[in-house]
């Protein structure tokens, strides 16, 4: 703990040592000499979270509560609509390096990702496509490239990116999924026997809840959800399309889930067989990488014959708002073209204003709602310069855009070239990002510097020294010459968020 008042600074380590029904005193007594209060007092608790607390009164007890809050957070995407930034979802999320998932043991990061953005939320400004790509919390992002796709198709045909969050290779490949006709499972019941199919009839975010939570963020008791799938031709392929948000887990809950012996169980799917018997038939379906979007969980080919109801288990905390079942056959029901990128430009936005649902971890953003200060750190090291960043967008090359807490990124597409839409069709949009982000967490490994920096053909994170990021000459060029914004410390030029007022209507 800090204690900041006028011109004295007072900082303590308070040590919890554990004995038999007790533990020792977390109290302090502060002195202040003549001030009359504490202008801030900042904590940084086991969890790795920075609190702060202002204006506190002297000659007074006050009680402080560890904030449950989120730190980190994977950057965010936003999309011009015609008259404002509409936030989309967040990403990159599977692509977090130097997460601690055993004893010994650290995540294998999955660094592309495909999101759908629906056509009718983008619209032209100044003749551009223009998208926003910023972090909103404190962790630092490596974003190593940035692609617009136009996705035409029937506008009787869905489409979705073949997207998910699984923890170990084979990660997805890319490719479109066109749907038609895509429905609703005959049934749907929670472990408990209780009738959620109501819950999924629409992505209106009324969620399916009622799984039991447990002291680890992120972390629940185990649960299921079974789902009648109705009939279904096992000579076409057979997806599941699951729109849902997860509540991640920290480095620092998964560690302490660990040492009380509960591990994560990512999601599977079991089968009832013909004869009455649950069988595994998917160890890691996947889970939606993040905020509310969409994933594809395929089933082709992994039923019994015959099946007709599964059971997907798991003990995260994933909030499901609409399945829909699809067995629609392979086909070119859609068209893709590229929209380049021909401006990106990257600087301090500040912080838009976080908007909760319910459940709390339902999580969207107010890009024009934004405050110039906010309670995060930032990791130590050199970043990328403001300014233009385009020729370091156009590729994958593991020369990054490296930002952090606050910074954003303007991206603008040029849709001239696009084609024109065959009678009958719509357009909707597949935003791609090819990058690494790493959180500012206890247990996170280089969690509180930028360096060392990831590249695409590491082994893992962090690598050994047998393994270094690229030294050529146009390497050592970019780190030399591009990468010159260095923060020496964490902390932030604000202590809280200073969001302006919100006109009355």
């Amino acid at each position: 703990m800090e204690v900041y008042a006028g011109a004295l600074y007072q900082k303590w380590e308070i040590a919890a040592a554990l004995g038999y029904l007790g533990q020792s005193s977390t109290d302090l007594i502060v002195g202040l000499g003549s001030e009359h209060e504490a202008d801030i007092v900042r904590l940084l608790w086991p969890t790795g979270v920075p609190q702060d607390e202002v204006h506190m009164s002297a000659a007074a007890t006050h009680k402080i509560t560890e904030l449950d809050r989120r730190g980190s957070s994977c950057p965010i995407l936003f999309a011009w609509n015609g008259s404002s930034y509409d936030f989309i979802a967040d990403m990159v999320g599977p692509g977090i390096v130097g997460h601690w998932v055993a004893p010994g043991e650290r995540n294998v990061a999955d660094p592309t990702e495909y999101m759908k953005v629906d056509g009718a939320r983008v619209r032209p400004r100044n003749g551009r496509l223009s998208f926003r790509f910023a972090e909103p919390m404190e962790e630092v992002v490596y974003l190593d490239q940035a692609r617009l796709l136009a996705v035409d198709h029937p506008a009787d045909v869905v489409v979705f990116p073949n997207e998910r969050f699984v923890s170990n290779p084979p990660f997805p490949e890319f490719k479109v999924i066109a749907s038609r006709g895509a429905h609703l499972p005959k049934g749907a019941r929670d472990d408990r026997g209780r009738n959620v199919l109501p819950k999924l009839l629409a992505p209106n975010r009324n969620y399916v809840t009622g799984f039991d939570l447990v002291p680890f963020k992120g972390f629940a008791k185990t649960h299921g959800l079974e789902l009648d799938l109705g009939e279904w031709d096992s000579s076409k392929p057979l997806r599941l399309l699951m729109h849902g948000f997860t509540d991640y887990f920290t480095a620092t809950s998964m560690y302490a889930a660990d040492q009380a012996g509960m591990k994560v169980i990512a999601p599977y799917v079991e089968a009832l067989d013909p004869s009455g018997h649950w069988v595994r038939v998917i160890d890691d379906m996947g889970f939606p990488a993040g905020l509310a979007r969409t994933m594809v969980a395929d089933l082709t080919g992994k039923l019994p014959h015959g099946t007709k109801t599964i059971r997907i288990v798991t003990n995260l905390m994933i909030y499901w708002d609409q399945i829909l079942v699809d067995n629609t056959p392979d086909g070119n029901d859609y068209r893709v073209t590229e929209v380049p990128l021909v401006q990106a430009t990257l600087a301090f936005h500040g912080y838009p204003r976080e908007k909760h649902g319910n459940p709390d971890g339902d999580i969207t953003y107010a890009h024009e709602e934004v405050s110039p200060t906010g309670p995060y750190a930032r990791p130590v090291g050199n970043y990328t310069r403001y300014g233009d960043v385009t020729a370091l967008l156009k590729q994958s090359d593991d020369r990054f855009v490296v930002f952090t807490s606050g910074d954003e990124n303007d991206l603008e597409f040029d849709p001239n070239g696009l084609p024109l839409l065959p009678h009958g069709w719509t357009r909707d949009y597949f935003f791609f990002a090819d990058g690494f982000t790493k959180d500012m967490d206890f247990y996170a490994a280089d969690a509180y510097t930028v360096d060392p920096l990831p590249f695409h053909r590491m082994s893992g994170y962090p690598y050994p020294e047998t393994e270094h990021y690229p030294g050529d000459s146009v390497h050592l060029d970019y780190r030399f010459n591009i990468n010159t914004r260095q923060v020496s410390e964490t902390g932030t030029p604000g202590f809280r968020f200073r969001f302006p007022p919100v006109p009355r209507r």
